[in-house]
């Protein structure tokens, strides 16, 4: 994620104002913060749309591919529980963020969640016509929302302040 640089901004805040500021004073904090707002959501935005556009390539890429395909032989053949397969542990456990019910990480974040979400709509849409319930552990968001804060302070730098 690219960071993004704000000014410094007391002025729209009560909270944190050291005067009243003047009308232009005011206005000027506003616009301020909406574009820092807008910068860093744009910038989550560009987080998202990367991952969709890395999603389930496990399925596409070598040699992941020819094994996801052989343990979907198999299952729907009858050999095998597909979810027993060498693939499934590998892309489940291992390589794919987004499947939060099977294998969650520490760090897991809203884009997971996100993605996650989009899979599980689009995958029952196409499908079988059907989008199962989408539940997920409320300690599982929890996490997700804690880390992405983080995440999200970690792209922010206010200008004239030293950042790490």
């Amino acid at each position: 994620m690219r960071k993004i640089e704000v000014e410094p901004n007391k002025n729209g805040d009560s909270r944190v104002a050291d005067h009243v500021p003047t009308i232009v004073e005011f206005m000027k904090a506003n616009y301020s913060h909406k574009q820092d707002v807008s910068n860093l959501m744009d910038e989550f935005a560009n987080e998202i749309r990367k991952r969709g556009k890395i999603h389930d390539w496990t399925k596409i890429d070598e040699p992941y591919r020819s094994m996801f395909y052989r343990d979907m032989c198999n299952a729907i053949e009858g050999k095998m529980s597909f979810l027993d397969g060498e693939w499934s542990k590998i892309h489940y456990e291992k390589l794919e963020r987004h499947h939060l019910n099977r294998s969650c990480s520490e760090d897991v974040n809203l884009i997971d969640v996100i993605e996650m979400i989009c899979d599980c709509v689009v995958a029952g849409k196409a499908r079988s016509g059907d989008v199962y319930d989408i539940t997920i552990d409320d300690d599982i968001l929890k996490r997700a929302v804690k880390n992405t804060v983080e995440m999200l302070k970690d792209n922010v730098v206010v200008k004239g302040e030293q950042n790490d």
